[in-house]
């Protein structure tokens, strides 16, 4: 069970990170060039915080986690770096220095969505592939306004209109911004770190989130 709850973590931001390189090749798909945000998570079963960042667009992006998660007494500390470049995922363990690539099965679907438009359309459009719905609600976190959506896929999330999230209420755990800056990218070295560990091949997320499932209670 411990590894289905770290897998759903997983899909969760597999869900967040389908974004593609903006340069005279491949169209802008966010609206936003670069941004750092660090979370508190909570739930029922993990606790911790996890900084989110991109640069180019959100073609390359990387997130740390560090949580702890329970289970039926049972704790497990997890602290993960993943870094996307495109469509290839990679997950890398920083407790054994070792990491997978996983190949995202939404990217092409958003691509073809998110490709054709401009910079004021590109959250619209987002918000329409990923199925979610205004509840007519904003609020102000950390100083930031963002927009209440609602979606199968994502939960509750609240947006700002350069499409970045600040809350999200997702399988009752949630996740609230605590510091937010736009424009900084972070580190070029947590964009690189896969290349300097060992990486294996991930799960086949051909199969959507029950493929994940399936191979995570393996």
């Amino acid at each position: 069970m411990m590894k289905i709850a770290t897998g759903f973590a997983a899909a969760a931001t597999l869900l967040l990170t389908a974004h593609a390189h903006a340069n005279d090749a491949t169209p802008r798909l966010h609206p936003t060039e670069a941004a750092c945000i660090t979370y508190e998570t909570n739930g029922p079963m993990m606790s911790g915080d996890t900084t989110r960042c991109h640069r180019d667009y959100a073609y390359e992006q990387y997130e740390i986690v560090n949580t702890n998660i329970s289970f039926a007494g049972v704790s497990q500390s997890q602290n993960q770096h993943t870094i996307t470049i495109g469509d290839w995922i990679y997950a890398i363990n920083l407790q054994t220095n070792t990491g997978t690539k996983t190949q995202n099965p939404m990217y092409d679907g958003l691509v073809s969505a998110l490709e054709d438009s401009s910079p004021e359309e590109m959250t619209p459009v987002f918000l329409d592939a990923m199925g979610m719905t205004a509840n007519g609600q904003s609020k102000t976190v950390v100083g930031v306004q963002c927009n209440v959506y609602t979606s199968a896929m994502m939960g509750t999330v609240c947006l700002t209109d350069g499409g970045l999230m600040l809350e999200q209420e997702f399988m009752g755990t949630t996740q609230v911004a605590t510091n937010v800056a736009i424009g900084d990218s972070g580190g070029d070295e947590n964009y690189t770190l896969y290349q300097t560990v060992p990486i294996t091949d991930g799960p086949d997320l051909s199969n959507g989130l029950q493929g994940l499932i399936d191979q995570m209670g393996q």
